[in-house]
């Protein structure tokens, strides 16, 4: 048995994983203008484990165990059937904020949609490339386009 100082700075190198989940087979009435039934939900959870299967076991997890608290507690929305869409490790010293928040889609192009959401490439606007790549400033002139 390690150590408690050993299972501190285990745990300190942890990778961070990003983990899209989907889940479909609900019974969730649509009171909405346009009554289409909702067929599932999109949701996105930043664990922090020793490996993807880790990460992914306490996402689906965490999951079931909200859904049930919240949505399910009278048991009549059903368990939904998870499934993994997206993981992928969290690199760079800022992580997104994820909370409990579910995405609701109607059908599959409704569903890819709420995917790409959160499967993209994140923009970097931050960053600059190089000073001369990049264009001048708008509030700028050349000395030929000023009135003399």
């Amino acid at each position: 048995m390690a150590p408690p100082t050993q299972k501190l700075i285990d745990c300190k190198f942890m990778t961070y994983y990003k983990v899209v989940l989907s889940g479909e087979n609900i019974f969730f009435e649509n009171y909405s203008d346009a009554p289409e039934p909702v067929i599932g939900f999109i949701t996105c959870k930043l664990i922090k484990a020793d490996t993807e299967e880790l990460a992914i076991a306490t996402a689906k997890r965490d999951l079931l165990v909200h859904w049930n608290h919240s949505f399910n507690s009278d048991r009549k929305l059903g368990m939904p059937k998870l499934a993994i869409e997206f993981i992928a490790p969290v690199k760079g010293w800022f992580k997104p904020k994820t909370s409990n928040d579910y995405y609701w889609f109607t059908d599959a192009q409704h569903k890819q949609e709420q995917l790409d959401k959160f499967t993209q490439v994140p923009n970097h606007w931050f960053w600059r490339k190089n000073k001369k790549d990049s264009p001048p400033p708008a509030h700028t002139a050349n000395k030929e386009d000023l009135p003399e």
